[in-house]
């Protein structure tokens, strides 16, 4: 009798069918006969398999889209997120300059993409207000925001109750002034100085301030007559930088009155720098910082700038969302991120001033970095506070008064 060897189990026999053989994947997991695996099919595409798994897809995303916020964000922020991708766009009514909003806008587009349809005006202090009351009051006003640093507006701005309420999750991580009016969050701190043109004066005669600059005028009076500018007190930003310096500085009227004589007024801080570039003016003070310190870092070594050595004033700008705004959600996001330390950094990268403890950044000087150059007790924030017409109209005239 010939003897065969007995066929081993797992082989394959094109007559005998194997319930088990090696599995293609680890070669050694047998794999189920037919109907195993039609029950494990079955259970895989069960309804209560498909819901397990649309909760876990859904919990997922929802952590990815979270990553955006920080981690002390409430859980409840996620419904104004979700209702921002619907707005789609937001409208800003400023006084900022498109260079200094650049920075933010990339900012923020970078967490939000949806809401890359971000547009902001470059307007008047006193026309960000009056172009919104006038829309308002005719049927509605396009704009979610308001921002500017016209301090007696925004007070006057608050009493019309037109701002919508907002309790930001960043609050308690800011000043007790960030929310300097209901509804109305301070985002950056900008220096008032004085710009001048290096060209023009000699390096002895580089101000440090106003009474540095009228000891310089008042040396050669007939040099300097008509050659400074200064910012108007009518205008809304003006009568903060020059009311703000007489209040809070010592001795800021008579330091005014002596400077005076030999200034200009002009209305808005564009036209006092071309002035200073120009060599028309051979300095203009009470200027904002946000415009003036980037007017000089980018014009070649042309110009110079100085904060104020006996007493700087740092006057708020601030965003507000009305309660018309067609983007409230989108409206929300925005004011949060500027409040952020990451809005805080673009913000700086834009030559506006940060105030926030301990953002992390090189491209502008902080509020705190003011007060260790200039000393804490000799920077003065700007408070909002509504001025009566009349005290502002006595203002002004003994300004002019004094300017002669």
């Amino acid at each position: 009798m010939q003897l065969t060897a007995p066929s081993r189990p797992h082989e394959k026999s094109p007559h005998v069918f194997h319930p088990f053989r090696p599995s293609s994947r680890s070669g050694t997991r047998p794999q189920a006969v037919p109907s195993q695996r039609a029950a494990r099919y079955r259970r895989r595409r069960s309804p209560r398999r498909h819901r397990r798994h649309a909760r876990r897809l859904y919990h997922h995303g929802r952590e990815r889209r979270r990553a955006a916020e920080p981690a002390y964000y409430p859980g409840s922020y996620e419904k104004i997120v979700d209702a921002s991708r619907r707005e789609k766009k937001l409208l800003i009514y400023s006084n900022t300059s498109q260079t200094a909003w650049q920075p933010i806008f990339d900012a923020f587009t970078a967490h939000y993409p949806w809401l890359a349809d971000l547009r902001a005006t470059n307007l008047g202090s006193s026309a960000v207000y009056e172009r919104y009351y006038s829309e308002a009051a005719t049927g509605g006003s396009p704009a979610d925001l308001l921002v500017s640093n016209g301090g007696p507006l925004w007070a006057d701005y608050a009493s019309r109750r037109v701002a919508a309420r907002h309790s930001s999750p960043e609050k308690s991580r800011l000043p007790d002034w960030a929310e300097m009016l209901p509804g109305v969050w301070v985002f950056t701190t900008d220096p008032v100085v004085v710009l001048y043109n290096r060209e023009t004066l000699n390096t002895s005669q580089y101000p440090k301030g106003l009474v540095s600059l009228a000891e310089i005028a008042e040396a050669k009076p007939s040099r300097f007559r008509g050659r400074i500018g200064v910012y108007d007190p009518t205008n809304a930003y003006g009568y903060s930088s020059n009311q703000g310096y007489t209040s809070s500085v010592a001795g800021g009227w008579e330091t005014l009155g002596r400077l005076l004589p030999f200034a200009r007024a002009d209305h808005s801080s564009g036209t006092l720098v071309e002035k200073v570039v120009s060599g028309e003016y051979d300095a203009s003070f009470n200027l904002s910082g946000g415009v003036a310190v980037p007017a000089a870092e980018g014009s070649g070594g042309l110009l110079g700038w100085s904060y104020c050595a006996e007493g700087t004033l740092v006057v708020p700008r601030a965003a507000s969302i009305v309660k018309t705004a067609p983007h409230p959600n989108a409206a929300r996001l925005f004011v949060d991120f500027l409040l952020s330390a990451e809005g805080q950094a673009a913000a700086a990268r834009g030559g506006l001033t940060p105030y926030r403890e301990g953002v992390e950044q090189d491209d502008s000087d902080s509020l705190q970095d003011i007060r260790r150059k200039v000393g804490a007790d000799r920077v003065h924030l700007y408070r909002y506070t509504e001025v009566p017409k009349d005290t502002q109209d006595a203002y002004v005239e003994r300004w002019e008064k004094a300017m002669g």
